[in-house]
């Protein structure tokens, strides 16, 4: 019943060209499995570790190309979600792209931590965008013992954090209104993580990208802190407040900040990487009192329904509550003196200073090595190849790389890091051994994927900066897509265009 029950791979990609008979694919780019990686993995096994002949098998593949590269990310989720409906899937992992989340996902990764009286090294809080980031990550840089131990304290673990708890700590800190309507609340994150989760992507994200900067993400941190610090407040069993836990924090936050008039200092607590005794003992007690007031409301009933319905946060909004303001008078915002923030932080040069410190750290015989694992595995087409035998022969000549060849080297080591971390382990293994290379041959096909390949990242550049004329930009489709033959004519109006685009910063 393997064809019944089996609904075969689903796939998408953003190019495909088949042979002239419309059989078999030539040439495929940007391939994902979205639906059938278990599938996937089975006849990957069977075949390289069982040793089975598997050239009399055959499973259903549907294809989805997706021409608009504005468009990619965003039918590339949905199609995922569709066909993920027999398994289990959060909601959270089809977002995963949001530009505002990749941006601060950015800087995640550069945003030092001040240094404090506590702690005089400055660490990063690793926000985890995509499942498996922070491993992947931690292969990538700890390739020897003493490079896993400076990676775990720049990135410590117990500061690194997912989406779905980044939508509670902003989400739990207050309240969003669309008009008249509340669309943020605490009692939103009551809900669950899913539902708290969706309400902060359609709500409490930015829609402009350029509003995710250092300042929002110190913010971000200085929330995610003070949920932490409330939460281990509340405490656990048998020594916890109550049994409420998942309810009170996030009122109680929501609360303070109304109390506060908005005016609690967040950047007193990202430069402190930690509450003052007096704000965390306030938080104690308004908790206490939360807590009580929600078991003789609802006494007899489901608490935690009625923490989810906005009925409730409106009781506890309306109550009158025992607290003395001035406990934490120097934890609220001095309006007379305003601290001073800059938002203009470029961490551009500082991502490719690390780029170039990453790449350059991996022996030039290693990349060779790595070059090999990758077309043997599959995993590298002949543009990754080819990228990984320039970075190998010109690391090894001392000679210098482009911007781009350290970002794509960085991209590379993220899947050998995430499909073979004991190859990035061997660095010491091949630290200072010279071995031959070859420049890999291309085909005459492998070339044309190549000049292809470079058409597409022309047009993707010339997107929203419209160099090109729409007759160029046409003519350019049409190569791509096989609608217009390759010839000596048509590769001088391709170098014209590539002459354009590099006069406007386009790199090749």
């Amino acid at each position: 019943m393997f064809l019944a029950f089996n609904n075969g791979i689903a796939a998408t990609a953003d190019h495909i060209e088949l042979d002239t008979e419309n059989r078999y694919i030539k040439n495929i780019k940007n391939l994902q499995i979205v639906n059938g990686g278990q599938t996937t993995a089975s006849i990957f096994n069977t075949a390289r570790k069982e040793k089975v002949d598997i050239s009399q098998i055959f499973v259903q593949v549907k294809f989805s190309i997706i021409e608009n590269p504005e468009q990619y990310n965003e039918i590339v989720s949905e199609i995922s979600r569709c066909s993920n409906t027999q398994n289990k899937v959060n909601d959270a992992d089809f977002s995963a792209n949001n530009p505002a989340l990749i941006a601060f996902e950015k800087l995640s990764r550069y945003i030092l931590s001040p240094v404090t009286a506590k702690n005089n090294i400055q660490t990063c809080w690793f926000f985890e965008r995509a499942r498996g980031q922070y491993k992947t990550l931690r292969s990538r840089e700890g390739r020897t013992k003493s490079l896993q131990n400076a990676f775990d304290k720049k990135y410590p673990k117990n500061q690194m954090f997912t989406k779905v708890e980044l939508a509670k700590f902003i989400n739990a800190y207050q309240e969003i209104f669309d008009g008249k309507k509340l669309v943020i609340g605490p009692h939103i994150v009551v809900r669950g993580n899913e539902k708290n989760y969706a309400q902060f992507i359609a709500n409490n994200l930015p829609d402009n990208v350029k509003k995710i900067n250092n300042v929002y993400f110190e913010d971000a941190i200085a929330k995610c802190i003070l949920f932490k610090t409330a939460d281990k407040r509340y405490g656990k069993k048998p020594d916890s407040i109550g049994e409420m836990k998942q309810v009170v924090v996030p009122y109680t936050l929501s609360l303070i900040n109304i109390l506060t008039e908005n005016k609690l200092d967040l950047y007193k607590i990202w430069k402190n990487q930690e509450l003052s005794q007096q704000l965390s003992d306030f938080i104690y007690d308004l908790m206490k009192q939360v807590n009580q007031f929600i078991l003789d409301t609802y006494a007899g009933q489901h608490y935690i329904e009625k923490a989810k319905r906005e009925e409730c946060w409106e009781l506890v909004k309306k109550h009158l509550w025992a607290f003395n303001i001035n406990e934490i008078k120097a934890d609220l915002i001095d309006e007379r003196n305003p601290p001073r923030r800059n938002a203009e932080i470029d961490i551009s040069e500082e991502e490719l200073a690390q780029n170039k410190e990453t790449v350059k750290s991996i022996p030039a015989a290693l990349w060779n090595e790595i070059g090999k694992w990758g077309k043997d595995s599959g995993y590298f087409n002949i543009t990754k190849q080819n990228i990984v035998s320039n970075i190998a022969y010109k690391l090894r000549q001392n000679k210098p790389l482009s911007d781009e060849e350290y970002q794509k080297g960085v991209e590379l080591l993220d899947i050998v890091a995430a499909r073979n971390e004991e190859l990035l382990q061997e660095t010491e293994k091949y630290a200072g051994k010279w071995v031959q290379m070859k420049k890999i041959k291309i085909s005459d096909e492998d070339k044309n994927t190549l000049i292809l390949e470079q058409i597409r990242t022309m047009l993707s550049f010339n997107t929203d900066k419209n160099i090109l004329s729409d007759e160029e930009t046409d003519f350019l489709f049409d190569l791509v897509n096989g609608k217009q033959e390759r010839d000596y004519d048509t590769d001088a109006i391709v170098v014209k265009c590539l002459q354009k685009l590099v006069k406007k910063g386009f790199t090749v």
